[in-house]
């Protein structure tokens, strides 16, 4: 039965995905889901919930323990007179009083994981994110070039068209028809494999949204260029301060400092006190009593386990600060890589740009000398193939200043929805 249910639910969230995909898609849609529907965030989620939890379970040890009981016991023999039984009762209570900072330190330590563990969950919400807009930015260049491919095809149709007119009329050899259609097929060929490409973007897309299943029709175009700049400088700045993955070592610096504080205190005396009441007889109650304990212990040797612990943790200490360093070098070398390579892509749309243009006009000038009659194929189909190149080289111009800036934000840290 339970599985019947768990298939419903399956088909219904297949359903509505399809349903849902009918319509056009925003890249904020997209992200939106992909930060409610995704494995990865239910797991970082769940890592945080499971580190809170650890905080309470290290205060816990400050609080009372409070313990109670009851029993009774009946026995028999041949020599027994009174087989009545006993009843027994009992409750106590136990609390640490001093440990000289040590369960300070342990609370501390679990703080700090979970702060860890907080960084690390939006460390996963900027890779989420960050998955989302590249599958986004990839589908919505595959989509321009399938149009590209397509103006591409229907341009070789006509000067097919054109081609066998002139042929039937003598005007242009039998080559001419021959050349048309052979330039047509590997037009079509090229059709096939972009939208192949596009298909699969849509796949990779609905992947990243955690819903492997969606089926994706529509979705709005975001390829525009936009002005976007930061200075280099406030761009490292800003990764430092913001990158969770840095946060995340640093936390790990902190417990790992706070966790040589407590291994330091591994010989520390301890002082605790106890109480308890208990009530007990042939009947409930007869007989009752109470206890005290105020109890010190000191531990004196314990065969080197607290300086081999304390050695540990200092090794462990330089290897976190060590991880720390390179963690910053890398992130400051990644936002460095970003910035020059978006401002090349600026550079490099501003020249793709110029090249359409170019030859825009000059495919136009030799579609018209062919329409006419006057044009050869080699020149309609240079034209053809020149125009088809620099629309194509826009487009990925213009995807590369949407990754670029991506890739730098990415880089400085908390990726917008």
């Amino acid at each position: 039965m339970r599985n019947k249910i768990i298939a419903a639910l399956c088909l219904i969230q297949i359903l509505f995905a399809g349903a849902a995909a009918a319509e056009t898609l925003t890249l904020g849609s997209c992200v939106r889901t992909a930060l409610e529907n995704h494995p990865d965030m239910v797991a970082a989620e769940s890592k945080v919930a499971s580190k809170k939890a650890a905080v309470g379970q290290s205060a816990a040890d400050s609080r009372p323990q409070i313990k109670g009981g009851a029993s009774y016991t009946r026995s028999d023999s041949t020599e027994s007179v009174n087989d009545s039984g006993k009843y027994n009762a009992s409750i106590s209570l136990e609390q640490s009083i001093y440990d000289w900072g040590k369960r300070g330190l342990k609370i501390e330590g679990a703080k700090l994981n979970m702060d860890a563990a907080e960084a690390e969950y939006l460390d996963t919400r900027d890779k989420i994110i960050l998955g989302v807009k590249s599958a986004y930015y990839n589908l919505n260049r595959s989509i321009r070039q399938y149009e590209v491919a397509k103006t591409r095809y229907d341009n070789y149709q006509k000067r097919l068209l054109w081609a066998k007119s002139y042929y039937e009329v003598g005007t242009k050899p039998k080559i001419e028809v021959t050349k048309a259609e052979a330039d047509l097929a590997n037009s079509k060929l090229t059709l096939v494999r972009v939208g192949s490409a596009a298909e699969q973007y849509r796949a990779q897309l609905a992947s990243s949204m955690g819903i492997p299943m969606m089926d994706i029709k529509n979705v709005a175009d975001v390829l525009s260029y936009e002005e976007w700049s930061v200075p280099i400088e406030q761009a490292v700045e800003r990764a430092v301060l913001n990158r969770p993955y840095l946060a995340s070592q640093r936390k790990r610096v902190e417990y790992t400092e706070t966790l040589l504080a407590l291994e330091k205190k591994g010989l520390s005396p301890e002082i605790s006190a106890s109480a308890g009441y208990n009530a007990y007889g042939s009947a409930p109650f007869d007989d009752n009593g109470w206890n005290a304990r105020l109890s010190l212990n000191i531990p004196l040797y314990d065969g080197g386990l607290t300086k081999s612990r304390v050695e540990g943790a200092e090794a462990e200490l330089v290897t976190a600060k060590a991880q720390l360093q390179s963690a910053s070098n890398e992130v400051m070398l990644e936002v460095r890589k970003a910035w020059h390579a978006l401002a090349e892509a600026g550079e490099a749309l501003n020249a793709s740009l110029e090249a359409e243009r170019q030859a825009r006009e000059t495919y136009e000038l030799a579609e018209g000398r062919y329409e006419a009659g006057v044009g050869s194929s080699l020149e309609i189909s240079d034209a053809v193939e020149s125009y088809a190149l620099a629309q194509t080289n826009t487009i990925l111009s213009l995807y590369e200043c949407k990754a670029k800036r991506l890739d730098l934000e990415k880089a400085m840290g908390g990726l917008e929805e």
